[in-house]
């Protein structure tokens, strides 16, 4: 089962939208001969934060989609010879000449003047390359941590285990592996229904969970389910090439396969 290594798109957008507010104010005082507070009182300031602020986030955000869309076919460990360029080139060189091309098209709109007579060449550009870097850096670093905090399939004391315990109100209950119809996160709790509908609470993460079971009969997904083969009802195709499962038992949501995972999970049930 894959795990992807980049944070929560709804915890990473608060990161996102923070920092690009702070770059923004970074961006318009590069190369500036005045001091922040005379930039504030110009008519200039409003839209070209806005712009700039926008701009950061669109980036950060491409990075991020490169990153998760790269992951999935060449993880840092396993294909590192091919993962490095590939990450060069999608996650900085691309955006970085997006970037020049959004810039231009801004300074044309807005004012009027080719980008070659700003100061954007000689000061915001080189700065604006290092900032997608560090983007980049940020996911290969929050990679690194989660490969830290995720067990190894080699870890002989998760592999013999045949059940776990689950928790039921007071009830301290154990669960049969193979009782398992589905697990999924709900308010940042972990847990697992089984196929006698009983729902129970567990210690344990989906990460450590997926490990302990078959991947011929479990399919992690996405990062919040991991579900039976006799637990998938029936799925529907859905726009832009995602898939609507149902799950009996359900796992307290709809379950949406992405368009990304959508072949993988109909060759796992055998529909490809």
């Amino acid at each position: 089962m894959t795990t992807r290594y980049t944070l929560p798109l709804r915890h990473d957008v608060w990161n996102i939208l923070g920092v690009s507010l702070v770059l923004s104010q970074l961006f318009i005082s590069i190369g500036a001969e005045k001091d922040w507070f005379e930039l504030f009182q110009e008519s200039s300031f409003v839209p070209d934060t806005l712009f700039v602020f926008a701009l950061t986030s669109l980036l950060w955000l491409y990075v991020r989609m490169v990153t998760v869309f790269l992951q999935q076919k060449f993880d840092w460990f396993e294909k590192p010879i091919a993962r490095i360029p590939a990450q060069i080139f999608f996650g900085i060189v691309l955006p970085s000449i997006g970037c020049i091309f959004i810039v231009a098209l801004y300074f044309y709109a807005q004012y009027q003047i080719p980008l070659s007579a700003t100061s954007f060449p000689a000061y915001e550009f080189p700065f604006a390359i290092i900032v997608i870097t560090q983007f980049n850096l940020y996911y290969l670093i929050y990679y690194f941590y989660r490969k830290t905090k995720t067990p190894t399939a080699g870890n002989a004391a998760i592999e013999a285990k045949k059940s776990i315990v689950g928790v039921v109100g007071r009830k301290n209950v154990p669960i049969d592996l193979q009782d398992i119809a589905n697990v999924f996160i709900k308010n940042s709790v972990v847990y697992i229904t089984t196929f006698s509908n009983t729902r129970l609470s567990v210690s344990y993460t989906l990460d450590e969970i997926s490990l302990l079971l078959s991947e011929a009969d479990y399919f992690r997904a996405n990062r919040q389910v991991i579900l039976h083969r006799k637990c998938c009802k029936s799925f529907m195709n859905e726009a832009n090439g995602k898939l609507l499962v149902e799950l009996d038992p359900d796992a307290d949501a709809p379950l949406i396969v992405s368009q990304l995972k959508a072949a993988e999970f109909k060759k796992w049930l055998g529909a490809n």
